[in-house]
């Protein structure tokens, strides 16, 4: 496969999402690695993303609707501290808030078998190439589908320590609201 065709391919998947029910949206966290030193990033980005996700199944509580999240999770070494975690969000707390809205301990998947899970793992690479690598081709393309309100990107977080300035659409729509 050429470059052109993999990209292709790439945009195609994530274009999915963009294409999916009008209701869906898209969390995700990008840390950038030396802000944090010593400490588990992936730990830090899944009480983010619980933290995200609960407030935006809150935001649909007080609109009426009362269902609560489940959170799909590629298998991963990671599995029992993750699942520690989120029992522990659900009783102590992440460090702003209980989660109340999870149905469930997280679920771990084999990708393979799962094309959600794939198209999350989609969704992190594009996030992973737009922090990283400075490349929004697939960022721009699940850009609109991230949990928003109110002005403010709410399902996007740029966990970072050494640019208070930052003018990613996480940073920025934090400042401006």
């Amino acid at each position: 496969m050429s470059r052109e065709e993999a990209q292709g391919v790439i945009k195609a998947v994530l274009d999915v999402l963009t294409r999916s029910y009008e209701t869906a949206r898209a969390f995700a966290c990008a840390v950038h690695k030396a802000s944090y030193p010593g400490r588990d990033l992936m730990e830090l980005a899944f009480e983010d993303l619980c933290s995200r996700f609960d407030l935006y199944l809150r935001r649909l509580q007080s609109q009426g609707d009362r269902q609560r999240g489940l959170i799909i999770l590629d298998e991963s070494a990671h599995e029992t501290t993750l699942q520690e975690m989120a029992r522990n969000f659900r009783t102590l707390g992440t460090q702003w808030r209980v989660i109340r809205n999870l149905a469930d301990t997280p679920l771990f998947v084999d990708s393979r078998a799962s094309r959600v899970v794939q198209l999350a793992d989609h969704i992190a690479y594009a996030v992973f190439r737009r922090y990283n690598a400075h490349d929004a081709q697939y960022f721009d393309i699940v850009a609109p589908k991230i949990d928003s309100a109110d002005g403010v990107i709410h399902g996007l977080a740029h966990k970072q320590t050494v640019d208070s300035n930052c003018m990613c659409i996480a940073c920025l729509s934090r400042r401006s609201s």
